[in-house]
């Protein structure tokens, strides 16, 4: 599995790539309490050593990557737990490596955890797609059908041969933004929890669930208590946003 981990601070900036941005908006019904500092077994089940208190940040966020990578590789199967004794092959040393370790964290539970009131909205913005091929453009422009037609639509330029009088052959150059139509705006997503209805209220005051990029989203995913379904406020805010926003309801199965 392609895994990407990104750990987000006490005040958390968007997450930018070359497809995303994703804009994390806490709420919260009080001050955030710092997390309290715990050891246990399941930590020490894998091979990656800890960093220290002297650690840099990057050497804590691996640390902190290779634990979410182990635990979303495939689950702990039958062969996994095989005693070697009674398999007809020898595992390779990465297997039995990978054996031992899933065998060691077969019967240890994660780390407790204590609950908290913060829960998080995340703003999807994708980023703008290239525009469509204009055929009509590449005929007029006499670009030969096949290989050179694909690097125009990866935004590439190109060069085509040109003949010129007297028999000889030039080459001409061209761009791909001679070609392609407008860029295709990114869907915008807000994805939203609402798990009681006293969040309603930070929603409503919360400058950026209130902002002209949030109120323009394409799609709203939002998970709902009984309580914040029914809830007045909440629903002439959901209905503040345009006509052409898809609402998608999720409610809360407790």
């Amino acid at each position: 599995m392609d895994l990407s981990v990104n750990e987000f601070g006490d005040t958390p900036e968007p997450y930018v790539d070359e497809a995303v941005t994703i804009t994390p908006i806490p709420l919260s019904l009080s001050s955030p309490k710092p997390a309290a500092s715990t050891s246990s077994a399941f930590i020490q089940a894998f091979s990656y050593p800890p960093p220290t208190f002297e650690g840099t940040e990057d050497e804590v966020l691996e640390y902190k990557k290779n634990i979410v990578h182990e635990m979303f590789k495939s689950g702990i199967t039958e062969e996994d737990i095989a005693d070697d004794t009674t398999t007809t092959t020898t595992p390779s040393a990465a297997k039995r490596d990978r054996r031992t370790r899933r065998v060691a964290l077969a019967g240890i539970s994660l780390p407790p955890t204590e609950p908290a009131d913060i829960v998080m909205a995340y703003l999807l913005k994708n980023n703008e797609l290239r525009g469509k091929l204009d055929m009509q453009k590449v005929n007029a422009l006499k670009v030969p059908v096949g290989p050179l037609l694909a690097r125009l639509k990866a935004g590439e330029d190109i060069e085509i041969p040109v003949k010129v009088e007297g028999g000889g052959t030039t080459t001409r150059v061209i761009k791909s933004a001679d070609v392609l139509g407008k860029p295709i705006r990114g869907p915008v997503v807000l994805i939203l929890d609402v798990p009681k209805v006293e969040y309603v209220e930070l929603i409503l005051r919360n400058e950026r669930l209130n902002s002209e990029a949030v109120k323009g989203a394409d799609v709203v995913v939002h998970m709902l208590a009984d309580e914040v379904a029914d809830n007045q406020e909440y629903i002439k805010w959901i209905e503040s946003f345009g006509k052409s926003t898809k609402v998608i309801s999720l409610l809360s199965m407790d």
